[in-house]
């Protein structure tokens, strides 16, 4: 049993692999590997090898040819600092990806495909790159609890637990791209290596947890913060070390190994500095603009405890395993004070930049490079109960049930029962037992100062734009609904200048409709745009397909603020736009509202993106 137990980490890496296959589909244009944050962090990749060009000129390119046209998926990664374009994101994640790239653009060049950096093949190898360091990272896991005293049966359980039981599930099979799961790689070797270094003092694990360390602060700096966790692997290393840094310093690495682990950890910190004075010009830059921590004004407990993602919220196995601090209360204090210190400093950091949630799907994305840590606070808790046996079995069992719960909601997000938007109480509760997701708008009507309405059972669209596009017998309320398809991708509309629509600078447009599509879920979007004469001022789309249920009709709705300063003088226009290669969709019961609202109201909506054009 212990032999099977030894092989939990390729037994994850099978289920993460059948797993993938049911939940991403990186064929469409809207579940592309490379995705979100995780085109500013491999756009070095292709910058450097394919266009070399620096300035990223080569996005509009590849959005057109591999994104949807709507631009639902699109992330702007490029920023204006001293006049010059360079890449808000920090490149750790294109070291740890770049025999991947060159091994896809190796075989797009032997087999014919395009060379061009975001073709299939490219896609495909950075979700075998996440699939990748999350199976090396749960096998450094296993050896660190292993090696750290925990029984093979403990170690695995918990490895599974984290693998299963956590959102790394999500962010390595959903949003593969986002640095999440390749941190959690490097936090848990770099804690091993540390561990490794105090247990037999090589000075080799010295130069390596050096490497690590510059990595993991060139993916993401504030992780930096995890040397503070020193101390408490010396200890584990060595229960009979006393707790003073000349102890734990003792002996210190040969001098060799000792000037080339830091030489080599500054060399890794130099390689943004050049980039930025390549660039710019200058050795130091800020490149993340107005986007900044806020030290005075921290979300503490809301970043933990908050339904707008708050990690023990959506993660209950972390809150289960911060009780183990108690057991490491009970086996040393000091050290128990400082990992409790670095827990606390950690959260308050996190909780005080600008977007607290970080804008996360299933649950708070940023403690997943923390899950080796949190594997030792369980490895912890377990050992605080070593003695009784229905303690332990209680314990597994809560946490093979959050586990359970986990997995569903991973589901869940995966397929947007949650809107990818702020969540507030109702919204999660409303979300918690669904297993299709709702276009469903959540707003109070005690913030709205006027409304103008719109409606149209298609029955005699008077007024509205394209009625050409209105088939009979054939309508949810009547004998009539708009067809929109590839040839005919537009629906009957409403377009409407700005100016008599509101009376406050504070203005959403709200449409709801029912749509029925035939045999599959359409990919069409609900669209609202803003032109002043031919120039485009703003853009908003909302994809339907994971809200459309085939062969039933179905009520969506979804709202879209117009950006202040946008002259009343404009003209909004408001359709559903059958995306390239949609199957058709009908639409019915068309409602468009025009709101005002008051100042200081700013309400959830869902997954609409504003696009400004310049």
């Amino acid at each position: 049993m212990k032999q099977v137990l030894k092989y939990t980490p390729e037994f994850i890496l099978v289920c993460y692999i059948l797993l993938f296959l049911f939940f991403k589909h990186p064929g469409e244009t809207w579940d592309r590997p490379i995705n979100s944050d995780g085109k500013g962090y491999y756009a070095y990749l292709p910058a450097f090898f394919i266009y070399h060009d620096l300035s990223y000129k080569f996005v509009e390119s590849y959005e057109e040819k591999y994104y949807p046209p709507d631009h639902s998926v699109f992330k702007e990664f490029r920023t204006q600092v001293f006049g010059k374009t360079i890449n808000k994101c920090f490149p750790g994640l294109a070291i740890l990806w770049l025999p991947f790239f060159l091994i896809a653009h190796l075989l797009s060049f032997l087999f014919g495909f395009p060379t061009d950096g975001y073709s299939l093949i490219y896609q495909y190898a950075i979700s075998i790159a996440a699939l990748f360091y999350l199976w090396l990272g749960c096998r450094f896991l296993l050896i660190l609890l292993m090696s750290a005293g925990s029984s093979v049966m403990n170690a695995s359980l918990i490895t599974f637990i984290i693998a299963f039981g956590t959102n790394i599930l999500y962010f390595t099979l959903v949003e593969d791209s986002m640095s999440h799961v390749y941190s959690f790689f490097l936090v848990t070797l770099f804690l091993y290596t540390v561990y490794r270094y105090f247990h037999g003092k090589t000075g080799k694990y010295f130069i390596l947890s050096s490497i690590l360390l510059g990595i993991i602060i060139l993916v993401r700096p504030t992780n930096g913060m995890i040397l503070l966790l020193v101390p408490l692997m010396a200890w584990l290393a060595n229960p009979g070390i006393r707790f003073r840094l000349s102890s734990i310093l003792h002996p210190q690495p040969p001098i060799l190994h000792f000037t080339s682990g830091i030489l080599v950890f500054l060399v890794i910190l130099s390689l943004p500095l050049l980039l930025w004075h390549h660039t710019t010009g200058h050795w130091f830059v800020y490149q993340y603009g107005n986007e900044r921590f806020h030290f005075l004004h921290p979300h503490f407990f809301s970043i933990l405890f908050s339904f707008n993602r708050g990690w023990f919220v959506y993660t209950p196995v972390a809150l289960i395993a911060v009780l183990g601090l108690w057991g490491l209360w009970k086996e040393n204090k000091t050290i128990f004070l400082w990992t409790t210190a670095f827990l606390v400093i950690f959260i308050y950091v996190s909780s005080c930049w600008w977007m607290w949630y970080y804008a996360s799907k299933c649950g708070q994305r940023i403690f997943i490079d923390l899950y080796a840590f949190i594997a030792i606070l369980l490895f912890f808790l377990f050992r605080s109960f070593q003695k009784g046996k229905a303690g332990r079995i209680l314990l597994a069992s809560v946490l093979l049930l959050f586990t359970g719960l986990n997995i569903f909601q991973t589901y869940q997000h995966s397929i947007l029962v949650f809107p990818g938007v702020d969540i507030n109480r109702e919204i999660y509760l409303d979300s918690f037992c669904r297993l299709h997701p709702q276009a469903k708008l959540y707003y109070k009507e005690d913030g709205i100062i006027a409304r103008k309405t719109f409606f149209t059972d298609m029955e005699k669209p008077e007024g509205w734009e394209n009625p050409w596009t209105v088939r009979t017998p054939f309508g949810t309320s009547g004998r009539h609904c708009s067809m929109i398809t590839s040839k005919h991708p537009y629906s009957v509309g409403r377009y409407e200048t700005l100016a008599p629509m509101f009376i406050s600078p504070n203005r959403m447009i709200r449409v709801s409709a029912m749509v029925w599509s035939p045999g599959k879920r359409s990919g069409s979007s609900i669209v609202v745009e803003v032109n002043s004469g031919e120039q485009r001022l703003s853009y908003n789309s909302f994809y339907l397909e994971p809200y459309v249920q085939a062969d039933q009709w179905t009520p969506v709705e979804t709202a879209f603020y117009i950006p202040r300063g946008i002259p009343e003088k404009s003209v909004a226009k408001i359709y559903f736009f059958n995306n390239k290669g949609s199957v058709p969709l009908f639409i019915d019961d068309l409602t468009i509202d025009f709101i005002s609202l008051k100042d200081e109201v700013h309400y959830t909506r869902l997954d609409g993106v504003q696009i400004p054009v310049k």
